[in-house]
């Protein structure tokens, strides 16, 4: 996976700079979408993966995807991708991509996995203190509801995690105990 990232990272950070500077920052992040679930589908891999398919055919499947962003562009990205055998990659050019357009807004996504549902304010309170703690960026919460924490919650943030839960301290206290 980590081999997959470095291959993608180059793509991503080109079509970023690139979709920037045409202001089309989301219409490119719906296309790289688009490309990352076709090429997840087991007949697009199989097609793709066919070394008797010609080069011309492959590129034409995935020039053919609707997206809303200069032709000529994505087909360009496409016979790149194609030609270098870094098809393989979309979904993580799409992830890095995504990244990359995330922390040019200073938008941070945020994952709270709670025992049960929070209330409208627990949410807001909890982006708050986020907010604090992280100057100058905005917090997108998601919430997710995980009876097996027991109680108290989990925030994901970046690639940063707090985990309040009694699951979590229970399995501290564990740990502390067989050592």
């Amino acid at each position: 996976m980590t081999e997959f990232s470095t291959l993608a990272r180059p793509y991503a950070e080109a079509l970023f700079e690139m979709a920037k500077a045409e202001g089309r920052e989301t219409e490119w992040s719906r296309a790289l979408g688009q490309l990352a679930a076709w090429v997840s589908n087991a007949a697009a891999q199989e097609f793709l993966d066919d070394p008797e398919r010609p080069e011309r055919d492959r590129i034409a499947l995935l020039s053919g995807i609707g997206v809303d962003v200069d032709s000529a562009e994505w087909e360009r990205l496409v016979c790149l991708l194609i030609r270098n055998g870094r098809w393989k990659v979309a979904a993580q050019i799409a992830q890095l991509y995504d990244e990359a357009m995330w922390a040019d807004r200073r938008l941070v996504d945020v994952l709270v996995t709670s025992a049960i549902a929070l209330s409208g304010q627990q949410k807001g309170e909890i982006q708050a203190a986020l907010e604090r703690r992280h100057p100058g960026c905005h917090m997108v919460l998601r919430e997710a509801v995980d009876p097996a924490l027991v109680a108290g919650f989990v925030i994901q943030a970046g690639d940063q995690t707090v985990d309040a839960s009694v699951r979590g301290q229970l399995m501290q206290l564990a740990q502390h105990l067989r050592n």
